[in-house]
């Protein structure tokens, strides 16, 4: 399967996702979706409805990353969004084999205009440079296309990110993303005041952005002796 992923018969597709690991098997067994992997590689389906709960929710935290307060600050965000749009996000909170699984289809009634955001504690422990999947809709990648989710991902899951913000921003930010991504009719990249709010609200010459570019500036200068000699070694 590529990153983009293809639907399954549901019309859910797998996108923003690597084609590698363990993980990515852990974080598809959740929607009953998997990547080409070989059998001893992909976990088994999950099916646990115990796990659901009584009640209809767009926020299922089973891993109790969000305070009850955050928790219920998205899921009113996600019925207006709805309403809004017509397009269903919804997130799921999980650690791999802890997960509902394949029950989650029919309680959220997943469809080709539903989004599912699934944040995997597995991929923590595993190691994982990410916490963050997306189950994306066909009906939603006009508006948002495989490019976005792309760096959605590798902006808001990376391990740097939440070990230097915490689940709930990452979760919050992933979410806050999406709502003004599709309120906007279309976006291939994090908004900047998203990705880098100081940045947005003060400009490129702000003293963090611009110490943090003298940082990395530094860095690749002396990075770039190193890439040579391993290029050597390793090939290009």
């Amino acid at each position: 399967m590529s990153p983009a992923g293809t639907g399954d018969a549901s019309g859910v597709a797998l996108a923003g996702v690597p084609r590698r690991g363990v993980l990515v098997a852990a974080a598809a067994a959740a929607m009953g979706v998997f990547p080409t992997l070989s059998a001893s590689a992909r976990p088994e389906g999950v099916n646990k409805p115990e796990l659901l709960p009584s009640y209809q929710t767009n926020v299922i935290d089973l891993e109790r990353f969000l305070t009850s307060g955050e928790a219920k600050r998205i899921d009113n965000k996600l019925t207006a969004l709805q309403e809004k749009t017509g397009i269903k996000v919804r997130l799921l909170c999980q650690a791999y084999p802890k997960t509902p699984g394949l029950a989650i289809k029919d309680y959220w009634g997943v469809d080709s205009n539903t989004v599912v955001v699934v944040v995997d504690k597995f991929a923590e422990r595993k190691g994982s440079v990410n916490i963050l999947n997306f189950n994306v809709g066909e009906g939603v990648k006009l508006a948002l296309p495989n490019q976005f989710w792309n760096r959605l991902q590798s902006t808001f899951g990376i391990t740097t990110f939440v070990r230097d913000n915490g689940e709930d921003i990452a979760i919050q930010r992933a979410i806050d993303t999406i709502d003004f991504c599709l309120r906007d009719g279309f976006c291939v990249d994090v908004p900047l005041q998203f990705k880098n709010p100081a940045e947005d609200m003060y400009g490129a010459q702000d003293p963090a952005s611009k110490a943090l570019r003298q940082y990395e500036d530094a860095g690749r200068t002396i990075l770039s002796g190193v890439t040579g000699a391993t290029e050597k070694v390793f090939g290009p």
